[in-house]
């Protein structure tokens, strides 16, 4: 391999997440209730929602993956009989009730690289950005490949 491309590969897997991580992010409060999260995501594109309290801090995240596994799954039968009740119970559901807590997070100048051994260990698909307690941004693995694309 040519020693040069190997140098400016290394080089580029420590750019900090800060320079790919998307800022522009819709949030949602753990007191909401989940029917807000399902708006969300029938009209948006993207398959995770940072949870935060009043000050922004993160206290979760739900996944499309988690939100509909709850909405298909939780309720006690797929009877046509019962799923007037299984409504009510999805809807008296609150944020809080679904999101995972303890997110693994990463901090603004972690590295690209740092990044990928996270997603390559876990089964995670996006990573909220922390600074100083606030939530800042998230990183996915797309963001990696088109870091790595334009280049």
């Amino acid at each position: 391999m040519n020693p040069e491309i190997t140098k400016t590969t290394r080089m580029t897997e420590e750019v900090p997440v800060r320079e790919i991580m998307t800022t522009n992010l819709i949030t949602v409060r753990s007191n909401e209730v989940v029917t807000n999260i399902a708006e969300i995501f029938k009209t948006q594109p993207f398959h995770h929602i940072p949870i935060i309290d009043e000050m922004n801090c993160l206290v979760g995240m739900v996944s499309l993956t988690d939100f509909e596994r709850i909405k298909n799954g939780a309720t006690l039968f797929r009877n046509p009989k019962i799923e007037e009740y299984n409504e009510a119970v999805f809807q008296s559901l609150t944020v809080k009730d679904i999101m995972t807590k303890g997110v693994v997070h990463l901090r603004p100048m972690d590295s690209i690289r740092a990044a990928y051994k996270v997603f390559k260990e876990n089964k995670f698909r996006a990573l909220p950005v922390i600074e100083k307690g606030k939530l800042i941004g998230i990183v996915t693995p797309i963001d990696i490949l088109d870091y790595f694309l334009a280049k």
